[in-house]
């Protein structure tokens, strides 16, 4: 490492930045979203464009130097012990092209800037519930988005793609070249290099409704209420004669202690959403209201969420159905865990659901990502600040788990590839025929393993 830090200042272009421990912003870059299994690299670099990139790859394989790349810091797997960071943070450009209803994404550009960009030109896509997630990781990993319901998971939605693989060639893949490296990408692309671009489909605001906007409600209730109100949203979701996607919380609220909050988003207009989710409304919430949410403030409204540091997991369980039972059980775990372990208050536990998505569109793509039906998630957000009550805590994660999935055979359970990677990859990719191609692909392009051994 003593004679490589200083070759990468030969090699790099002179807007990247080079950082060691004993450079002020060192500490800062090394922040993270969580800091549970958060390590010390010896080197941090920030890249200023895709040959950048490709140098820091080519030089750290052939050096046989561990690194993992970072974007929104989001990820428990872009931090590295005594090898280096490549942060995309400097590295970011988004090009608009409205009229063919298409957006580059390059480097480490964040869910924000991309609404931002998009909705200056009129256009929306998939995107994650967090503003600081980066772009490209969330798309490649599947990306299950609020907006699924209308145009499928981001990966359905990439059209093209460039990645760096492990001899640091950047390689394009589209449907004309390359194509099955581009369908490993559509879902896996994390194991089979750094992607610095993706071409995104993109939207209509339109299709939300005919103002443009999505509309999104609050209804809180008590949290001894959740059985009913689950029996309840479960006949709301179930009718198929809309389309939403939504949340239903186990959280302390600061003002209302404890509470039981659904919170829709609704493809249409006020009223409609009103109509559609009048049982709930009829059932004597604590409170409910409404209002209309552009695209540019998507995620505006969990800006809590993401602050870097503390102790923080979250987990993505794919559910065969929403099953009131299981879900009175899930909200009794989260009181247990509030009162067994002080600290843990802003855990949320959650379940979200999407209406189907038509098969058609973007549904169309052919993608390693094989999740498609599954509607229904188990989100499981832990949050704390002391470390000794870690592995106290993941047994509530666990026990969530098994909870949510008891009516379920092993067979047919989900893990959603972007929160987990210790999950059986039977668990994360359904379909055995794409297992095998997936890793055919990897020992096509990373038989070494510089991406991770997934797959090999």
């Amino acid at each position: 490492m003593e004679s490589f830090i200083p070759d990468l200042h030969q090699k790099l272009s002179k807007p990247s930045v080079i950082l060691s421990a004993s450079n002020p912003g060192f500490a800062a870059a090394c922040e993270r979203w969580t800091d549970i299994d958060r390590k010390t690299p010896a080197v941090i670099v920030q890249p200023a464009n895709e040959r950048d990139v490709a140098v820091l790859v080519r030089e750290a394989h052939a050096a046989g130097i561990p690194f993992v790349p970072a974007t929104g810091g989001h990820s428990q797997w872009s931090t590295v012990e005594d090898g280096m960071v490549i942060d995309m943070s400097r590295y970011k450009e988004t090009i608009v092209h409205p009229d063919g209803h298409t957006v580059a994404v390059r480097g480490g550009v964040l869910m924000k800037e991309l609404q931002l960009a998009l909705s200056e030109n009129g256009q929306f896509t998939t995107v994650a519930n967090g503003n600081t997630v980066g772009v490209i990781p969330y798309t490649i990993g599947g990306g299950i988005s609020s907006y699924t319901p209308l145009i499928g998971y981001a990966c359905e939605n990439i059209l093209s793609a460039r990645i760096v693989v492990a001899d640091g060639d950047v390689v394009p893949a589209s449907e004309s070249t390359n194509p099955d490296l581009l369908w490993a990408i559509r879902g896996a692309g994390q194991f089979f290099g750094i992607v610095v671009e993706l071409v995104l489909r993109t939207y209509s605001p339109s299709l939300m409704g005919p103002d443009g906007v999505r509309q999104i409600g609050t209804i809180f209730f008590p949290p001894e209420r959740a059985f009913e109100v689950c029996q309840a949203l479960r006949k709301i979701v179930s009718a198929h004669d809309h389309a939403s996607s939504g949340h239903c919380m186990a959280m302390m609220d600061p003002s209302k202690g404890r509470v039981l909050m659904v919170a829709p988003q609704y493809f249409g207009t006020g009223p409609e959403l009103q109509a559609t989710f009048k049982p709930l409304t009829d059932m004597g919430p604590l409170e409910h209201a409404h209002l209309p949410s552009t695209f540019d403030k998507h995620s505006d409204h969990l800006d809590w969420m993401c602050p870097k540091g503390d102790f923080k997991r979250f987990s993505q369980t794919g559910l065969v159905s929403i099953n009131p039972e299981n879900f009175s059980k899930l909200v009794d775990l989260h009181r247990e865990l509030l009162e067994t372990l002080p600290g843990t208050e802003r855990s949320v536990f959650t379940i979200e659901w999407h209406t189907p998505t038509a098969s058609k569109g973007a549904r169309e793509t052919k993608t390693s990502f094989g999740l498609r039906g599954v509607d229904i998630w188990l989100n499981i957000l832990t949050w704390y600040t002391d470390p000794n009550i870690h592995d106290q805590v993941l047994q509530f994660d666990r026990r969530a788990s098994e909870i949510m999935r008891s009516d379920t055979k092993e067979e047919a359970y989900v893990a959603y590839t972007n929160t987990s990677r210790d999950d059986p990859i039977e668990y994360r990719y359904k379909d055995a025929t794409a297992v095998k191609k997936l890793k055919e692909l990897k020992k096509r392009w990373d038989p070494n393993g510089c991406f991770t051994q997934q797959l090999l």
